[in-house]
């Protein structure tokens, strides 16, 4: 353990600079209406990438090349996925000080915000998931919470009950307030990301039937798989009323099955959600993923979504990432 300790610890000081590197202090973000907005109540438009894992394929690394204000991508939000298997097998104490305060410190250093993703991808009605989820926000929520360029994601994707019905909102709704309620408690002022159910593709329900709670943003995960004529309805006209992040899209042509929620092509898929996102500034996002395995992955032997992606983002400088 001493041994991987100090790798990690280079790792960190290759890609984040060395220790008296001065770190980036952002304005603390909040909501107001359907819009995130920055201490001076200036609408801020987040757009970034989301890594795959902070265990998998060199994650600090990848941090490092996404965030770094010179050689990045320049977005100016990196999702950090903490998967749920990763956080117990490495245990919260050893996952906290060799991955996610690393992380936290490589976005801070290099001036870019970023989301602590309680990545789990399973029912939202069992006692297991209930448990795993309130375990770590106990140890974490708190942890962060006076950072203020850390937002939290409470769950990456709640499944089943999976019906895209009011009612199964209403009875999500119910469940997951009191999570809500904990992390607010330990993390009064941190923008908190709100997943749903279906994988998180029904945030449209809130307009009618909010959580209670303020800073609070709805989580929309739209892949190849929703064709354009149903954007809209999934999340486009919800985000004139209530704020609406996507922390996850994307698509690879390279896929063999074509009836995957994955394949899409840029014609077809790429092209018409930047057109619709840059419709809609209001509408912050994180694209999946920064990685050159984790599909859709951006890096690697697959990599159209990935150029598609930095050129986009680099047409918009992060100094204007409000406009």
């Amino acid at each position: 353990m001493p041994i991987i300790s100090v790798t990690l610890a280079f790792i960190v000081f290759l890609v984040a600079g060395p220790a008296h590197a001065q770190p980036v202090d952002l304005p603390r973000l909040s909501v107001d209406g359907n819009r995130i907005v920055d201490d001076t109540g200036s609408p801020v438009a987040l757009r970034g990438v989301s890594l795959c894992s902070l265990s998998w394929h060199e994650p600090l690394t990848l941090l490092g090349d996404a965030s770094d204000p010179v050689r990045g991508w320049k977005g100016n939000i990196v999702r950090l996925p903490v998967q749920p298997q990763e956080w117990e097998r490495l245990g919260p104490q050893d996952y906290i000080r060799d991955r996610l305060d690393p992380a936290v410190a490589i976005c801070r250093r290099n001036g870019v915000y970023c989301i602590v993703d309680w990545h789990e991808i399973g029912d939202w009605n069992t006692n297991d998931t209930a448990k795993r989820l309130e375990d770590f926000w106990h140890t974490v929520a708190p942890r962060y919470a006076n950072q203020p360029h850390i937002l939290y994601e409470l769950f990456n994707e709640p499944i089943a009950p999976k019906e895209r019905t009011y009612e199964n909102w209403i009875a999500f709704r119910d469940t997951a307030q009191k999570w809500i309620d904990q992390v607010r408690a330990a993390a009064p002022e941190t923008v908190l990301l709100v997943g749903s159910p279906h994988w998180s593709q029904m945030p449209s329900f809130a307009v009618e039937a909010p959580f209670a709670g303020d800073n609070l943003v709805y989580v929309a995960h739209i892949y190849g798989g929703w064709k354009p004529e149903t954007w809209d309805g999934l999340f486009g006209e919800a985000s004139e009323k209530i704020p609406v992040f996507m922390s996850e899209w994307g698509w690879s042509s390279r896929i063999r099955n074509r009836t995957s929620p994955f394949y899409g092509t840029q014609k077809d898929y790429g092209e018409p959600m930047r057109a619709y996102l840059d419709d809609r500034p209001h509408i912050g996002w994180t694209a999946w993923s920064y990685d050159p395995q984790c599909g859709p992955a951006m890096l690697g032997n697959d990599s159209e979504m990935g150029t598609f992606v930095r050129e986009w983002l680099g047409e918009t400088d992060r100094a204007d990432a409000g406009q």
